[in-house]
């Protein structure tokens, strides 16, 4: 208290040195001399009287003074910029947070309005500290014991569902088989057409069975409406294997679509591929005669040439530069064609191409019934 005392006294002091002769802080000395140190309404009141006379400092020190007497007087805490906030006194910084507000760029806003101005700024984050996760648990998916793998992409299964593509298509590509089977198996259940070309090139390029058959699984169980359209696409591939993957692809997909382009497709490397003819001819010139013109002093003749050729001309037609398309390439076509259209004609092209013309035919017809009964 007597802190207090003294600490008014020594401002009244300094008020009266700024400003000597001054009849408002004349009085102020006066009035302030005659409140009593522990006198908490006498300060308040006195406070009052220096905000009507323009002694904003004054007035301040002397609301002080009433909190320090009764840190619940009400007014005064208002006076000094204090809110009751759930109970609680804050102001400044405090009071803004006390009532829910943040800090965005220096100004104070709303939760919603901060959600919205900062989204961008979440996002980042989140996608760094989820891309930061998913390369440990890649650089994990590495290691030569199994079960290091297993709990590397069990990580990966656990990152935001917005943030496993990459990881995962990574991981599609990785030596050990059993990474390679679950990263295919998280990209099939996103389910989106960002994930279908790592499927597609597992589906087509990958060495090993299982996972090209799991990779056209995880195809299968999307809602892509074009599923068999690569494959197509890979069937005029320069590389047999390809052409051998997309062909068991497009049977194991079950869509009769893909019927058209496999009956095509066989025509072009095993059914009707282009006659190619070689000569191989000997020829022989001789003379065979003279054209012969006598003139007044001159006489001219003239050979006439004679050409006999005798020779071979081949026909032929490569059906293959190896071996690969009579043991895999053909009976691949045969049995992607059987899957989806429940015939058997073997290894035929040519039976496959009569049968789909005939089909074609009867379609056509029913198309053009239905349009006339329409």
């Amino acid at each position: 208290m007597r802190l207090l005392t003294l600490t008014l006294l020594f401002a009244a002091g300094a008020l009266v040195a700024g400003d000597i002769g001054n009849a408002v802080e004349a009085e102020y000395i006066t009035r302030s001399s005659a409140v009593k140190a522990a006198d908490a309404d006498g300060h308040y009141r006195l406070a009052l009287w220096c905000e009507q006379s323009g002694l904003k400092a004054a007035a301040l020190r002397h609301h002080r003074a009433v909190l320090t007497l009764d840190p619940g007087h009400r007014a005064a805490r208002r006076a000094l910029g204090y809110e009751s906030v759930r109970g609680r006194w804050a102001k400044g910084k405090d009071l803004m947070r006390a009532k829910g507000f943040r800090q965005h760029d220096g100004a104070w806003v709303t939760p919603e309005e901060y959600a919205v101005l900062a989204r961008d700024k979440i996002a980042a984050k989140k996608a760094r500290e989820a891309r930061q996760q998913g390369n440990e648990a890649l650089k994990r998916s590495y290691n030569r014991d199994p079960a290091v793998r297993s709990r590397a992409m069990a990580a990966l299964d656990r990152l935001p569902k917005a943030h496993r593509l990459r990881p995962y298509a990574i991981a599609s590509r990785l030596r050990f088989k059993d990474v390679r089977l679950r990263a295919i198996e998280g990209l099939g259940k996103l389910n989106t057409s960002d994930a279908l070309p790592a499927l597609y090139k597992r589906a087509i390029f990958d060495k090993d069975e299982a996972v090209r058959l799991a990779a056209i699984n995880a195809i299968k169980g999307t809602d892509s409406k074009d599923k068999i359209g690569p494959f197509v696409q890979a069937l005029a591939s320069p590389f047999d294997s390809v052409r051998i993957h997309a062909a068991k692809a497009l049977g194991a997909l079950g869509d009769e679509r893909a019927i058209g382009p496999l009956v095509a497709r066989y025509q072009v490397v095993g059914g009707s591929g282009q006659s190619v003819y070689i000569s191989q001819v000997n020829q022989i010139s001789f003379v065979q005669d003279f054209d012969v013109e006598v003139a007044q002093t001159s006489f001219i003749a003239d050979p006439v040439i004679g050409v006999i050729q005798d020779g071979l001309t081949l026909h032929f037609r490569a059906l293959s530069n190896s071996g690969t398309y009579d043991v895999y390439e053909a009976p691949g076509y045969a049995d992607a064609l059987h899957n989806l259209s429940g015939k058997d004609f073997g290894n035929d092209p040519k039976a496959w191409l009569k049968w789909y013309r005939a089909e074609q035919r009867e379609a056509k017809k029913r198309r053009q019934a239905r349009r006339r009964t329409e």
